[in-house]
């Protein structure tokens, strides 16, 4: 008979996020594959629990895909990473992919995550988000990535280490240091800091600063349209002060610059709403 293979969320930082479920979960299944045994033998020292048998999906007690199907036959398993929901920018979905392929029954312990709580704290409104983990060192593959990302059509959340985390702003500030963004670094942790600014002032203040552990950044997305600049500018904007309605006003401006309706609308709207707050 095929068993159980939960999918438990572990804490990022403050052990106190370890939910009663994901506890006694730990607690009762009969292996706990784990993305280092080291890091959730700790964890579960910490918190006191004691599991029956833990195996890694990584290093020297790397599990093999049989004793995986042969413990899965008889028993439950919890699957963990180091810290978060597994899956998420790490391998652990092998093992699901697995299960599923076993006909066994997958069942998530929902719990603490890096993507979940960025995104939670992304001051903006938006309609998605796109997930890319930890970004290549280097190469062309880096360089196209971060491409892709800037143009994206939706915010976009990335993994970086303290090491590198200044690089990548700098490169991300290259493309468009005007975008805004959100720096998350040390999450749920004692030194947990979050700031909000553009991508240029992220590259100035990160060269002033000591950084430790791991950061998120969550960075806005592309705009639909490329802002008028220089005449259309200037046009923009008088039409913004004359005595037209801003429906008519952005019917002029989108004929003569060749947008759409909605977005001469939107930029209308938003350079009204400029010379209001500043009169």
């Amino acid at each position: 008979m095929t068993m159980t293979l939960f999918v438990v969320g572990t804490p990022i930082g403050n052990l106190g996020d370890l939910g009663p479920r994901a506890r006694a979960c730990l607690e009762s299944v009969d292996l706990v594959i784990a993305e280092d045994t080291r890091v959730v033998g700790r964890l579960c020292h910490l918190l006191d629990i004691k599991p029956r048998a833990i195996r890694g999906y990584q290093g020297r007690q790397r599990i093999t895909e049989s004793e995986f199907v042969d413990v899965l036959a008889t028993g439950d398993i919890a699957l963990v990473s180091d810290a978060g929901m597994p899956g998420i920018s790490d391998p652990g979905a092998a093992f699901v992919a697995l299960a599923l392929a076993r006909g066994a029954k997958v069942s998530p312990i929902p719990g603490p995550s890096v993507l979940t709580a960025a995104l939670a704290l992304w001051p903006l409104s938006f309609t998605g988000a796109c997930f890319y983990g930890f970004l290549p060192r280097r190469g062309q593959e880096r360089i196209e990535l971060l491409r892709r990302l800037m143009a994206a059509p939706t915010i976009s959340v990335l993994l970086e280490s303290p090491r590198r985390l200044r690089d990548t702003c700098a490169d991300l500030a290259a493309i468009d240091g005007s975008r805004r963004t959100l720096l998350l670094g040390e999450l749920t942790k004692l030194h947990e800091s979050v700031h909000w600014m553009t991508l240029s002032e992220a590259h100035s203040w990160l060269t002033t600063v000591e950084l430790k552990g791991e950061w998120a950044v969550v960075v806005d997305q592309a705009s639909t349209a490329a802002p008028p600049q220089q005449d259309g500018e200037r046009l923009l904007v008088a039409l913004a002060r004359s005595s037209l309605g801003t429906k008519e006003a952005a019917g002029i401006f989108a004929e003569v610059h060749d947008l759409g309706s909605r977005e001469a609308y939107r930029l209308m709207l938003s350079r009204r709403t400029d010379g209001q707050e500043s009169s």
